[in-house]
């Protein structure tokens, strides 16, 4: 196998270029190591038939439809207290960080808003956390993802003991 004899440095969880992208199985291990499990929900079932308040969070990941360009992940999560973040006047990925977090000196204070409870979209492009709220708004939310790209949603659980641990999907 040339990964054993060290003449081709290969990494099978990263992309063939050699570079980030880690597939799911590195998710899966760091999740197990606070004790946690990824279970993969089945996008023929509803998910209005999940709780997912009782999920410790969720990782939507965004499948590319180019051969080049990476899929997307980002995580939501239920706070079942309200949350204050910043009100961001309009910004988009890439923006110069200054623009995004006022640090040019102008002595102008953001706003603050508070939302919750309910869930949050914690994804990483976004310049604050977005509020989505209940449930069936999220399930909308996810459905318009859907509309536009191909979505995969995995639900993280805390761990069952292993003697009624079972590797199945939601």
């Amino acid at each position: 196998h040339p990964e054993e004899t060290g003449w081709l440095k290969f990494n099978s969880h990263k992309n063939f270029l050699g570079f980030g992208d880690y597939d799911v199985n590195v998710i899966t291990a760091a999740l197990h190591e606070h004790g946690y499990d990824l279970l993969w929900h089945d996008n023929r079932v509803p998910l209005d038939t999940v709780d997912l308040t009782a999920c410790a969070g969720l990782i939507v990941h965004i499948q590319s439809t180019w051969f080049f360009r990476r899929g997307h992940w980002f995580a939501i999560k239920h706070f079942s207290h309200p949350i204050t973040v910043p009100e961001v006047k309009e910004t988009y990925v890439g923006q110069p960080r200054a623009a995004r977090d006022n640090k040019d000196g102008d002595g102008v204070e953001h706003q603050e808003i508070t939302r919750g409870p309910g869930f949050w979209n914690l994804d990483s492009k976004l310049a604050v956390p977005e509020y989505i709220g209940s449930q069936t708004k999220l399930d909308g939310y996810l459905a318009d993802l859907r509309k536009k790209n191909r979505v995969h949603v995995l639900l993280i659980v805390p761990m069952k003991t292993p003697s009624t641990a079972s590797s199945s999907s939601i």
